[in-house]
C-alpha cells in the first residue's frame, strides 16, 4: 500500500512538473499570429506613404529654388487633403500633407522677399546712375 501511494505520488509530481515546464514555455515564447487582412491593408497603406514622403522629397529638392513650382506642390497637397477629408484612417496624411503645406509656403515668402530684396538692389544701384546729368560738351570757339 505504501508502495502504491509513493508511486501515485511521484507519477503526480511528474505530470506536475510537466504542466509546469509547458506553461512556462507558453509564457516564455511570443505569441505569433498572422495578421488579418485589415492589418495587412493597414500596413500596405502606411508602406506606400513612406515611399510617396521620399519621393515628395525629391521633388521638393529638385524645385526647392522655384516659386511657381513649390506653389504647384502645394496644390497637390491640398487636393489630397481635400480627396482624404472625412476619412479618419488617413489622420497622418492629413497631417503630413498640413505640415508641408506649410514648410512649402515659407519657403515661398523666403524667396519671394528673396527677390523683392535683390530688385530693389538692382534698382537702388540703377536710380543713381540716372540721376545724374550727363556732363554737356562745352565747346570752345
Amino acid at each position: 500500500m505504501n508502495k502504491v501511494l509513493v508511486i501515485s505520488l511521484a507519477v503526480l509530481a511528474l505530470l506536475a512538473a510537466i504542466v509546469a515546464i509547458i506553461v512556462w514555455r507558453a509564457i516564455q515564447e511570443p505569441v505569433v499570429a498572422t495578421p488579418g487582412p485589415y492589418e495587412v491593408g493597414r500596413q500596405h497603406l502606411h508602406d506606400q506613404f513612406e515611399a510617396a514622403k521620399k519621393r515628395e522629397a525629391q521633388f521638393e529638392q529638385q524645385d526647392w529654388d522655384s516659386i511657381t513650382l513649390l506653389h504647384n506642390l502645394i496644390v497637390a497637397h491640398q487636393q489630397r487633403i481635400d480627396k482624404l477629408a472625412g476619412n479618419k484612417e488617413a489622420a497622418e496624411i492629413v497631417a503630413y500633407d498640413h505640415d508641408a503645406m506649410i514648410r512649402l509656403q515659407k519657403r515661398i515668402n523666403d524667396l519671394d522677399a528673396k527677390q523683392r530684396a535683390q530688385w530693389l538692389e538692382k534698382s537702388e544701384s540703377a536710380a543713381p546712375q540716372a540721376a545724374k546729368p550727363e556732363p554737356t560738351p562745352v565747346h570752345q570757339p
